[in-house]
């Protein structure tokens, strides 16, 4: 009876596991049918998808190559009043707003004066900030020092673990302080700023001082700001502005220095506006039918007349859109996208009127939902993704590529690179005017994009309805929630304290609250509670080593940090493996790292970073185990500091990493798969011929002291180089300038070459070298005075931009007669030196016989 009672109560429990499993089938399929609704019709044949693609794909090669130019109607004359009202006027500083309802164009029109010629050339200093609804005063200021001072991000990141970073108070350079620098003395900026000789020592001993960038008060940064504005005609875009008081709290950064400097606002609030203009604020119209069509039929046939008989369609749409620019180019991209028939049109026109008989004073909300009911599948959780991201986030695009194909966004065809595919995928949605560009790469890629608020605040409406992520602010940390991606928008220990959500269906997590370290317990808590995850970004934060039960994480594919990650000998089990994970950055190398590389305990890992920082010969015997990883892409190596005031250039990289150049990658040449390397503290490592991996693509060596010839040619000789970066150094005086030699035939498909800090005074461009080339970007390289006569030659050359030109130079490029297929860009922005730079430029005047450099 006994046993009987047992079989009775395991039949019970297999019963009720069945009913579970019954459930969770009907959920699915239920899920299925609500995501079929959207599914695409296709009765195309092979030969025709082929066809179809081979058309997206050319139209998305051309967006790429159109990706910068301005399409913006009806803000012609807007422009023109707002140069003018930004350039005339007394020497004091002024503001001028520019307000009017969300999607109107508010930051559009504000994009284009900002990057008008006139404005560029009228001031010397421009920034952008975003305000929003909810306004961090000092995260804002910290956005304003980012523009202010190139290094600013980087500089920051050394004082997280109590280093002396680049970041503190010390970094100030005599631009900011306006001392010469023969003149320069710690006695004088101790004057200047009190609290900096304290922060210096604590720096100096290694501790968290006071000068730390976490540490700095509001009014503190504020005084930053100044400094770096003082004497110079700005112009700062103070972008969504929404309370007066985040006014009065900002404009203290802003001095009113009698330069003629001046300030421009955009709000939907008419009150902000005035409360921070003199002007009268410049009322943002909605477009007329004639701009709207206009603006439509751009968007929709690229050029090209609209058929006779859509056009009766097509401005029956416009005209539901009532002059909202955003509506329309939103409808626009959406049909831009499907075939331009009669009976197509008619069914998004009834869409239309059906949502307006629901309610008609929502029309913008009404389009921007009809288009993400029309996205193709496959990019529908692409699009939602970006919700994830702060308001007026400039989300960097090739970490968010790999994110969507690390969350298996992705649809892999035939053998193509999934990133490649992500890209599509973007350029899709910047196509259907989803996604906004905000910054482009040197070689016409896109940097960094936005989405705008309403467009964010729709991708979380949906994303709530279907629990696919949940964005966690200090206002709504106390509802629970059971979501598949969590985004936390608020301090990690605060959320901890307050939140009891269950984190174990998580695949996904964001921090973007304010900077801080992660401390032990922190990290715990992650590897407890997210067992699941594919996603860990904590890129705003600074995190030490990995605790030892890392490898709970099996489902882990993607791990970015900004602190450097050290890996402990006893992260892994002995035969245990991560088979998942694709991206580990920054990781330090140490002895662990290399024999977990070794044991094959990443075997998939497509991305990974190293900083050397231990022994001689430990570089080069973990890039022999990296010879393992046979899906390695991207590799990126920084060798150990290059400052030593005992250097010469002949035997810099083997001093700091004990073996010569040659010794030190004479592997490299064996890294078939790998397509993009970059090697920072390069020092002297030009000064010889290195064999590059064979297939690689894109090169950027940094940090760079001389380069010779030989060094020259050897890069020369690698015939797929497309994108070339060669950085130097703020300040290498020891070294005598070099020539750069580029010679008949070298870099035959170079597409993007960048220099930058090289002590170059003359380049040489041999005939038949670089015939591809199309963008050039020559920054800070004060000792070139001309550019080589067979540059204007090349065919293929698109785009010139030379930051910082020489006074020769500028005359040059002034007077020169040009292809009109090339775009010439000169911009005189001072360069920026960064903590390091100084101490080395301390020791290099101390040897001059300068004791208070």
């Amino acid at each position: 009876m006994l046993r009987g009672f047992a079989q009775a109560r395991l039949l019970h429990h297999v019963a009720d596991k069945i009913d579970n499993i019954k459930a969770t089938l009907n959920e699915i399929r239920d899920n299925k049918d609500r995501y079929g609704a959207f599914k695409e019709t296709n009765n195309q044949s092979a030969a025709e998808e082929e066809e179809e693609e081979k058309r997206v794909q050319s139209q998305l090669k051309k967006l790429r190559r159109n990706v910068e130019e301005e399409d913006v109607v009806g803000f012609v004359q807007e422009s023109k009043d707002i140069i003018k009202r930004l350039l005339e006027g007394g020497s004091n500083r002024k503001a001028v707003s520019i307000i009017g309802m969300g999607g109107l164009g508010k930051t559009t029109l504000a994009r284009k004066v900002y990057n008008s010629t006139q404005v560029e050339q009228h001031f010397m200093y421009r920034a952008w900030v975003y305000v929003s609804n909810e306004c961090r005063v000092k995260d804002l200021l910290v956005g304003l020092l980012k523009h202010l001072m190139p290094n600013f991000e980087k500089q920051s990141r050394g004082n997280k673990k109590g280093k002396k970073g680049t970041g503190d108070i010390d970094s100030l350079n005599e631009e900011k302080l306006k001392i010469p620098v023969q003149n320069w003395s710690k006695r004088k900026m101790y004057l200047l700023m009190p609290n900096l000789e304290q922060q210096s020592r604590a720096n100096k001993k290694g501790k968290k001082g006071t000068g730390d960038i976490d540490n700095l008060s509001e009014e503190e940064l504020k005084i930053l700001v100044r400094n770096c504005l003082e004497r110079k005609r700005y112009l700062v875009v103070v972008d969504d502005l929404w309370k007066r008081q985040d006014w009065d709290e900002l404009q203290e950064a802003f001095p009113d220095n009698n330069s003629g400097s001046r300030i421009l606002i955009t709000s939907r609030l008419k009150e902000a506006a005035l409360h921070t203009a003199n002007d009268v604020p410049h009322y943002l119209q909605f477009l007329s039918e004639e701009e709207s069509w206009e603006l439509f039929c751009k968007r929709v046939f690229r050029g090209e007349d609209c058929p006779s008989d859509l056009e009766a369609l097509g401005k029956q749409m416009v005209q539901s859109c009532r002059g909202l620019p955003l509506s329309i180019i939103v409808l626009a991209g959406m049909l831009a996208n499907k075939e331009k028939s009669h009976r197509e049109w008619s069914k998004v026109v009834g869409h239309v009127n059906w949502y307006l008989t629901q309610d008609e004073t929502q029309v913008k909300d009404i389009v921007l939902k009809l288009s993400y009911d029309n996205l193709p599948r496959r990019l529908k959780p692409c699009f939602l993704y970006l919700g994830l991201f702060p308001e007026d986030f400039e989300i960097p695009v090739t970490p968010l590529l790999r994110k969507w194909v690390a969350e298996g966004f992705i649809q892999y065809t035939r053998n193509r690179d999934p990133d490649d595919i992500a890209e599509d995928y973007l350029y899709e949605l910047i196509d259907r005017s989803l996604v906004q560009v905000a910054r482009v790469e040197t070689n016409a890629g896109v940097k960094t994009c936005q989405v705008h608020d309403l467009l964010r605040d729709l991708c979380i409406s949906e994303s709530k309805e279907d629990k696919v992520f949940e964005v966690c602010t200090d206002q709504n940390i106390l509802v629970p929630t059971k979501p598949r991606r969590l985004s936390i928008h608020s301090k990690m220990d605060h959320y901890i304290s307050s939140s009891n959500n269950d984190h174990l269906c998580i695949r996904s997590l964001f921090f973007f609250g304010s900077d801080y370290y992660v401390d032990r317990r922190e990290q715990k808590w992650l590897l407890k509670d997210f067992k699941l995850v594919r996603v860990l970004e904590l890129a705003p934060k600074s995190c030490g080593k990995i605790p030892s039960n890392i490898g709970n994480l099996m489902h882990l594919r993607h791990l970015n940090t900004r602190g450097p990650i050290k890996l402990r000998g006893s992260c892994l089990g002995s035969g245990e493996k991560m088979w998942n994970l694709q991206t580990i950055s920054p990781l330090v190398l140490n002895k662990q790292a290399t024999s977990l590389i070794e044991k094959g305990t990443f075997p998939n890992i497509k991305r990974i970073g190293l900083n050397v920082v231990s022994g001689k010969g430990e570089l080069s015997k973990l890039l022999q185990s990296l010879l393992l990883l046979r899906y390695l892409n991207k590799l990126v190596i920084v060798l150990r500091d290059s400052y030593d005031t005992t250097i010469t250039v002949h035997e810099g990289v083997e001093r700091k990493n004990g073996c010569k150049p040659q010794e030190l990658f004479q592997s490299l040449g064996q890294f078939s798969s790998l397509t993009v390397l970059e090697i920072g503290n390069v020092m002297d490592l030009l000064t010889c011929a290195l064999i590059f991996p064979p297939n690689i693509t894109e090169l950027t060596l940094s940090k760079i002291m001389y380069i010779t010839d030989e060094g020259m040619n050897g890069l020369g000789n690698h015939a797929k180089l497309k994108i070339l970066r060669l950085l130097g150094d703020l300040i290498f005086w020891p070294f005598n300038s070099y020539d750069l030699t580029c010679v008949g035939g070298s870099f035959p498909q170079l597409e993007v070459f960048q220099m930058e800090y090289l002590k170059v005074e003359k380049w040489n461009l041999g005939n038949g070298a670089m015939p591809r080339l199309q963008s050039l970007v020559i920054n800070f390289c004060g000792k070139l005075d001309n550019l080589p006569n067979e540059l204007w030659s090349l065919s293929d050359l698109k785009k010139v931009h030379v930051t910082k030109p020489s006074e020769q130079m500028t005359r040059i490029l002034q007077n020169l007669e040009i292809n009109n297929a090339v775009k010439l860009v000169t911009e005189d922005h001072p360069p920026e030196m960064d903590e390091r730079d100084l101490n080395h430029l301390n020791y290099i005047l101390k040897g001059f016989g300068y004791n208070d450099p």
